[in-house]
C-alpha cells in the first residue's frame, strides 16, 4: 500500500511550497518574466483557490523566451534560501527543465535517491514551445523528444528491466529495443549533446505561425497563444497567481471528466522516500 502523508506533514509541506512559489514569483516580476499555473497547480486554483488539499508539488510553466531568461537572470536574484537546478547549475540534474529548490530542506523522491543532486522541496518550471498544425508533425516531434528526454534521464539512473540494472523500486515499462538504442545514444553523446538535441527538437516550430504552446513531454498541455498573451489573476492560497486566460478550457483538454472531488483511488501524491523540513 503507497505510504500516504501524515496531516502535519502536507500542511508543513504545503507553507514550504507557497513560500518557494512565492519566492519564484517575486523573481519573476522583478525581471518582467511571464509564467503561468499549469496542471493539478491550476486545478487547485480554479476549484480550491490554493493546492489542492492532498496534492503535493506545484507547477508553473513559461514559454521558451521567458524560460530561457530565468534560467540565465534568476539564480543572481533568488534569496540565499534558494537554488535554481537544472543541469548547468546542478550537473547530475536528470530533468530537461528546472526546479527552484529550498536549501535545507529534502524531498528524496525513491526514483532518484541515488542521484547526487540537491534534493530540496521543489517547485517546477517547465518550458512550453510552439507546436505545428500538421498533427503527424506534432506526433513526430513528441516521439522524438521522449526519446531524448529518456536518454537524458539514463545518464543518471537506468530506470528499466533491459539492458542494464535496473535502479528505482519499480521498472518503468519499455521494449529491449528501446532500452538497447537509448544505451548506444548514451555511448555515443555527452548528456551536453542530448540536452541540446532536446532543446533543438522542442524549439523547430517557435518560430512558425502556430496558435497554441505545449509542454512537449506531454501530447496533452496545450495552451493557446491568445490566453498565454492574456493572462489573467486567480487566488492561491496566500498568493495572487498568473494563470492562462481560459482556464476551465485548458482544464478540460487536459483531463478530460475533470472533477473537484475525484474518487480516491486516483488521488495521487508522489510521497518521498524521506521528506525533511530542515
Amino acid at each position: 500500500m503507497e505510504y500516504q502523508y501524515t496531516d502535519e506533514e502536507l500542511s508543513r509541506l504545503h507553507d514550504t511550497l507557497y513560500d518557494i512559489l512565492h519566492e519564484t514569483i517575486r523573481v519573476c516580476h522583478k525581471l518582467n518574466i511571464r509564467y503561468f499555473i499549469i496542471g493539478g497547480t491550476c486545478i487547485g486554483a480554479f476549484f480550491w483557490k490554493g493546492i489542492i488539499p492532498w496534492d503535493d508539488d506545484i507547477d508553473i510553466g513559461m514559454t521558451r523566451e521567458d524560460y530561457d531568461r530565468f534560467l540565465a537572470e534568476a539564480p543572481a536574484e533568488l534569496g540565499k534560501d534558494y537554488f535554481l537546478q537544472w543541469y548547468k547549475t546542478d550537473r547530475h540534474a536528470p530533468f530537461f527543465f528546472a526546479k527552484v529548490r529550498k536549501h535545507n530542506t529534502l524531498f528524496l523522491e525513491s526514483m532518484f535517491s541515488r542521484v547526487p543532486m540537491h534534493h530540496g522541496i521543489f517547485v517546477d518550471v517547465f518550458p512550453f514551445d510552439k507546436v505545428p498544425r500538421s498533427r503527424t508533425a506534432e506526433k513526430i516531434q513528441f516521439h522524438a523528444m521522449g526519446f531524448l528526454n529518456a536518454c537524458f534521464i539514463a545518464k543518471e539512473v537506468w530506470q528499466y528491466k533491459w539492458c542494464g540494472k535496473c535502479e528505482v523500486p519499480e521498472p518503468r515499462p519499455r521494449g529491449f529495443v528501446p532500452c538497447l538504442m537509448t544505451r548506444i545514444t548514451n555511448a555515443v553523446l555527452p548528456k551536453s549533446a542530448i540536452y541540446r538535441l532536446m532543446t533543438g527538437i522542442q524549439t523547430m516550430f517557435n518560430g512558425c505561425g502556430a496558435d497554441r504552446y505545449n509542454l512537449m513531454s506531454t501530447d496533452c498541455d496545450h495552451i493557446s497563444v491568445g490566453s498565454i498573451n492574456n493572462l489573467q489573476t486567480m487566488t492561491f492560497g496566500p498568493l495572487e497567481v498568473a494563470a492562462p486566460a481560459d482556464v476551465e478550457t485548458y482544464l478540460n483538454n487536459h483531463y478530460p471528466g475533470l472533477q473537484k472531488y475525484p474518487p480516491v483511488e486516483q488521488r495521487k501524491t508522489h510521497r518521498p522516500a524521506r521528506l525533511d523540513f530542515g
